[in-house]
């Protein structure tokens, strides 16, 4: 279904907030437990699809069981549709709605179906299978095997390791002005380099949603983060779509263009164009709507960014949509 998947124009947790009221809206007046995970399934597969790491669907997840909690609400007594449970901390026994149950990324969970199979899975949680144990016949004893003799780091040589020429001869050159041997270099090229690919990992996971736009533009903790030309690109349509909605002139007014969007956001023009395929529709439909056209921007002797402060304009990307 494409309207599961998460819009451009939509962060973390208008995604997720935006699907969990599509699913009570279908889950109105269904108290079938068979009914209800199919249903709640279809709108919490995707999410989970889009966000695959359990760090990036915090806010998403949050967000959709926040939507399920506010239209059904937990219950002192038993009503249908509901399930008997006492998870979380401090929390007393309560009855929560079945969508609750299935708006888990433990898949195993999905296919727990009933009060019957709740009360087993519970029971048999972080236990070993014993039954499964006590089953499984004696297996032969194999042959034991001689293990061939394992080459440490410590005893390699640097021919071993099978680099091209060019490289051999600048790992040999490096190793000589560090003063290191082999294998002390390659632990410490094994440090650096993993600190640098998990610090890229941790960039690309982080949400700048909240960072303000005075930073993303100017501080350097933000210059080479992957995510901050489609951070600044989504804020800066979003100030000249206000700005040219509260225009009373047309002269006033800016097209909404890739060159534009690089003068607010100092981004490289082919990231910006490449970003802005996203946003084509969106972006044709409120030149159309203002009837702009490239010769409107221009403005002898004005600069977009003089008339635009983004700055001031979008704070932060928290009510950008």
């Amino acid at each position: 279904m494409e309207f599961t998947k998460k819009r451009a124009d939509e962060n973390q947790e208008q995604y997720g907030a935006r699907l969990g009221k599509k699913l009570i809206a279908r889950l109105d007046g269904v108290t079938d437990e068979a009914k209800i995970r199919e249903i709640t399934l279809s709108y919490w597969k995707p999410i989970t699809q889009e966000f695959p790491n359990e760090n990036s669907i915090k806010r998403p997840r949050k967000a959709f069981r926040n939507a399920i909690e506010e239209a059904f609400p937990a219950s002192t007594i038993a009503k249908s549709g509901y399930y008997l449970t006492k998870a979380g901390k401090n929390k007393s026994e309560r009855y929560e709605h079945l969508a609750l149950w299935y708006s888990t990324t433990s898949k195993e969970r999905w296919e727990v179906v009933g009060d019957n199979a709740r009360t087993h899975y519970f029971a048999n949680w972080g236990k070993p299978d014993q039954q499964a144990q006590q089953l499984e016949p004696p297996q032969p004893q194999q042959p034991e095997t001689v293990q061939p003799a394992q080459t440490t780091l410590d005893d390699m040589n640097i021919s071993q390791m099978l680099l091209d020429t060019e490289t051999q001869q600048m790992v040999e050159n490096a190793i000589a002005h560090s003063g290191m041997s082999l294998a002390d270099f390659v632990r410490k090229a094994c440090q650096v380099y993993a600190k640098t690919v998990t610090g890229k990992y941790g960039q690309y996971e982080s949400d700048l949603t909240a960072v303000t736009t005075e930073d993303l533009l100017s501080s350097p903790t933000y210059k080479t983060h992957p995510g901050r030309a489609e951070e600044l690109t989504r804020r800066a349509i979003y100030a000249l779509e206000t700005h040219n909605n509260n225009c009373t002139e047309k002269s006033q007014k800016w097209m909404i263009t890739q060159t534009a969007i690089q003068a607010l956001t100092g981004s490289k023009p082919a990231t910006i164009k490449t970003i802005l395929e996203k946003y084509k529709t969106r972006l044709e439909d409120h030149n159309k709507k203002h009837e702009l056209n490239p010769y409107d921007n221009r403005k002898p002797g004005r600069k977009i960014d003089d008339e635009i402060d983004l700055s001031a304009l979008v704070p932060d990307g928290l009510d950008v949509v």
